[in-house]
């Protein structure tokens, strides 16, 4: 009888070794896995960081590459074009007159100036603010900005009242 005695000891600890042994075994793999899932979600937040990025750049390259279309409308016409649809035509590409955002429009652009214009009325812009709540602008002198919605209706509102 002794003997099946420590047998039975024996094995309950054997028993209860391996318990603790797979119990930190499966704390070691959560922390792997709650290390990797901490990891992945930088990963994906630096992913759609850098996305945004991309965007607000080809979004500013956009607006440069128009307002080289427009001095080189107006060397050739002697003036800027005198709609935003004559500027696109004469173009060739839609695509570039549209923000890449996922909810963003077709710049608006203000006729009626020249390159006499003081450089700082604005010439082309986004309607809506995409570009973490800013807008897209292009000024007559070529400078590319982002402007809150409240800098830009500030800007429009001294554009038009040079206009008049």
């Amino acid at each position: 009888m002794a003997r099946s005695k420590r047998k039975s000891g024996g094995t309950t600890a054997n028993i209860i070794t391996a318990l603790v042994f797979l119990g930190l075994l499966g704390y070691g793999i959560m922390l792997l896995i709650k290390s990797f899932g901490e990891a992945g979600q930088q990963y994906t937040d630096t992913m759609v960081k850098t996305k945004y990025d991309a965007i607000n750049v080809k979004c500013q390259m956009n607006l440069r590459t128009i307002g080289q279309n427009i001095q080189m409308y107006a060397v050739s016409n002697g003036r800027f074009p005198p709609s935003l649809q004559e500027l696109i035509e004469w173009s060739g590409s839609t695509q570039l007159f549209e923000c890449s955002a996922p909810e963003g429009e077709r710049y608006k652009y203000i006729p009626g100036q020249g390159s006499n214009a003081p450089s700082g009325n604005i010439l082309l812009f986004e309607p809506k603010a995409v570009h973490d709540g800013r807008c897209g602008v292009l000024r007559v002198g070529g400078k590319i900005e982002l402007l809150t919605p409240e800098e830009l209706q500030q800007a429009l509102a001294r554009t038009m009242a040079g206009l008049r």
